[in-house]
């Protein structure tokens, strides 16, 4: 019989943090089971088959229950930038709670020297400290004001990270988005404009809160490569389709509908068009 894990002794072993390990199952990536009380359990079965799809490897065996085994040079040198990234993550959560505005620039800046890569402070630092910020947030462990105050500083440090972006060249390709009416979540367009700037792209971030119709336009005056539509937060969701799809046929030709976003689980994802032939 398969022995089943809890995402602590997971996190404990792959040297990441739980809510990591939760967020990936909750995303499928880990192969999970629920306890008739709504636990996370994980098969061992399930983390080789993680271990196995995302390259990672685990650090402390013992954590699983596994025999230790001596970590080679490299392993031992990854677990402890792991373990560095992950004090980064705690202090710039709790620099963005206490509203310390100085704090979050010299931890986010501190990532970025160590690791200057957007997309991965973007993933690993900035979207799992709102993650664990919403969280709390649910659970009444913090309140409403901390979280806006977060993202107020948030929006501060991403304009600044802008400028340590170079400017792409007038042949580059051209990248615009941004997100619908009603999702009033700024950082993730925002973070998506950074990325794709990053890469090369001609980017341009819409901002959030945006008819269906206004986005249209933007994308039939602009003839964007790609087009991006970031969804955190859907009001009701048939309205939503009806719009989207309008929207999506009416994409120039070429234009590629890349879609993706919090809001858009299992039940809305098989009912979307993402890209125009």
């Amino acid at each position: 019989m398969d022995e089943h894990l809890t995402p602590k002794q997971v996190a404990d072993a792959l040297q990441v943090s739980e809510s990591s390990v939760k967020r990936w199952c909750d995303a499928g990536d880990i192969p999970t089971i629920r306890t008739t009380g709504g636990h996370r359990r994980i098969p061992i079965s399930g983390l080789v088959q993680f271990l196995e799809e995302s390259n990672r490897k685990i650090f402390d065996p013992k954590a699983i229950g596994l025999l230790a085994r001596p970590l080679s040079d490299a392993e031992a040198a990854y677990a402890s930038n792991a373990a560095k990234f992950e004090n980064y993550l705690v202090e710039f959560h709790d620099a963005l709670l206490a509203g310390d505005e100085l704090a979050s620039r010299r931890i986010l800046m501190s990532w970025y020297a160590a690791q200057p890569s957007i997309a991965k402070l973007a993933d690993r630092l900035i979207a799992e400290s709102f993650h664990r910020i919403g969280i709390e947030w649910a659970c009444d462990k913090i309140d409403v004001f901390q979280e806006r105050r977060s993202c107020e500083i948030c929006f501060k440090l991403i304009h600044e990270l802008r400028r340590l972006v170079p400017e792409p060249g007038g042949d580059s390709p051209i990248a615009i988005g941004g997100a619908p009416e009603h999702d009033t979540y700024a950082i993730p367009t925002q973070l998506i404009e950074l990325v794709m700037r990053e890469s090369g792209w001609r980017a341009t971030n819409l901002g959030p809160n945006l008819p269906f119709q206004s986005l249209l336009k933007a994308a039939q005056h602009h003839q964007p490569k790609v087009f991006w539509l970031s969804v955190s937060y859907i009001e009701d969701q048939e309205t939503f389709l009806r719009e989207y799809d309008a929207f999506a046929s009416g994409l120039p030709a070429g234009t590629a509908l890349v879609v993706g976003g919090r809001a858009l689980d299992d039940s809305i994802r098989p009912k979307l068009q993402f890209a125009k032939e």
